[in-house]
């Protein structure tokens, strides 16, 4: 449904309404499916690599550019779409695409049918996310986004977790067990099937979901240049917004793609003795991020405050710069608590900025300005961090200087997030549901 720029629109509605729960939860769910599937691939990489006889090149292209290719190239024309278009129609679609692409991937004979099955449920999983934040704000009053995002937030860090908890499981248990899948293909192979067949109903429930109405409404029309010029005109505010995220974002970055290889280096860990213990601090700082980061956002939003929607954002910020420094601490324990606080502040950030831009900026724009900075950021962080952590210890020659570059980055660019924050604040927009010629484009029938 796309509108055309002279309709006819009711004016916005003072009324309070309810919190559409039972939509939210679905979003949950579809998020959760989303990020199992997304990451599925990732505890079985070894046995996919003996199968099809893969290199660690084949497997980098796989667990990167598989990615990164349907979130560069399609994200943003999927957002305008979000943006003026019929968002549950996409919503199914993106859901059988990756589920699809799942169980497709049971049946792959050779690197080039993998990465093809494995691009095809990175175009669902991988552009999911404007078009879920887009209806759960059609879905409930501004002051109540930042409770129900913490919702969707604890499904997304479920669904990371499920992904090698569910993942290794059922590996683990068919490889003991050959009966036990469904065609007797390589455990691997059941394990997509399953998981796969599993996302598959989960698409059907989406059938109940309907279009919901569009509220706080600046403009009607469609074009693409109207619509970045109005993104462009809030600069002031979406700039800084955007350098403090991805300022923020190398420290995690860095963790992510660096903290095995720190274990294993300056503690003397092994796969087998982290595994465990790091899945859960993953899991457990992303549902206290989560709780934390959504009553924040709303209590901001309350805030006579310019801006008070991120003061959460900028106070988590200061808070963890020193845990930027996570891996130079002098025990393993030590190194999982600070690690821990690092990343319960991203995710508290993450969901806050998330709310921000949900009540800030326009309907017809959010999508569009989710997409863009989802590019910047993966772009930035998948190809800046790694290379410019492995800059830094070439210049140190000390046994611990690679926990020594991650502890720089971290720090540095947490004060230099501080400060992008700060100006953020300062530079943004007055919510729109407080604009008296926001309007509503009603449910479609």
């Amino acid at each position: 449904m796309l509108v055309p720029p002279d309709a006819d629109l009711p004016a916005p509605s003072a009324i309070d309404r309810p919190t559409r729960w039972g939509v939210i939860w679905l979003l949950t769910l579809t998020l959760f499916s989303a990020l199992t599937v997304g990451g599925l691939l990732s505890p079985l990489l070894e046995a996919v690599k003996a199968d099809l006889k893969l290199s660690d090149w084949d497997l980098g292209l796989l667990a990167g550019m598989a990615t990164l290719i349907p979130t560069a190239l399609l994200s943003i024309p999927l957002a305008w779409y979000v943006d003026h278009g019929t968002r549950v129609r996409l919503l199914k679609v993106l859901a059988s695409l990756w589920a699809i692409g799942t169980i497709a991937t049971a049946f792959v004979n050779d690197f080039t049918g993998l990465f093809a099955a494995r691009l095809i449920a990175g175009i669902g999983s991988g552009c999911v996310f404007p078009v879920l934040i887009s209806i759960l704000s059609d879905s409930c009053m501004p002051q109540r986004r930042g409770r129900t995002m913490l919702l969707v937030s604890i499904g997304a860090w479920g669904g990371v977790a499920a992904a090698f908890a569910i993942g290794g499981s059922l590996f683990g248990y068919i490889a003991k067990h050959p009966g036990a899948g469904l065609l007797g293909l390589a455990p691997w192979r059941e394990v997509h099937l399953l998981v796969g067949i599993g996302a598959a109903l989960l698409v059907l429930p989406l059938f109940l979901l309907r279009e919901p109405a569009r509220y706080e409404v600046e403009r009607t029309g469609v074009s693409v240049r109207a619509a970045l010029d109005a993104i462009w005109r809030r600069k002031a505010f979406l700039g800084p917004l955007m350098f403090a995220q991805l300022t923020g974002g190398l420290a995690e970055g860095a963790a992510a793609v660096w903290m095995g290889a720190v274990l294993i280096r300056q503690y003397g860990q092994s796969p087998g003795d982290f595994g465990a213990w790091v899945g859960l601090v993953i899991l457990g700082s992303g549902i206290v991020g989560s709780v934390i980061g959504g009553f924040a956002a709303d209590a901001g939003t309350r805030l006579k405050l310019r801006g008070g929607i991120l003061l959460p954002a900028l106070i988590a910020t200061a808070l963890t710069i020193p845990a930027g420094a996570f891996s130079i601490m002098p025990t393993v324990t030590g190194f999982a608590w600070v690690l821990f606080a690092l990343l319960t502040g991203g995710t508290i950030i993450n969901l806050v900025c998330s709310a921000a831009i949900a009540t800030l900026i326009p309907n017809e724009d959010r999508a569009l300005t989710l997409a863009g900075m989802k590019i910047v950021s993966t772009v930035v962080v998948a190809g800046v961090a790694p290379p410019l952590i492995g800059w830094m210890t070439s210049f140190n020659s000390s046994p611990r200087a690679l926990g020594e570059a991650i502890a720089v980055l971290g720090v540095v660019t947490g004060f230099v997030s501080l400060i992008g924050f700060w100006l953020a604040m300062r530079g943004a927009p007055q919510p729109v549901a407080f604009d008296p010629d926001a309007k509503v484009i009603p449910a479609a029938a």
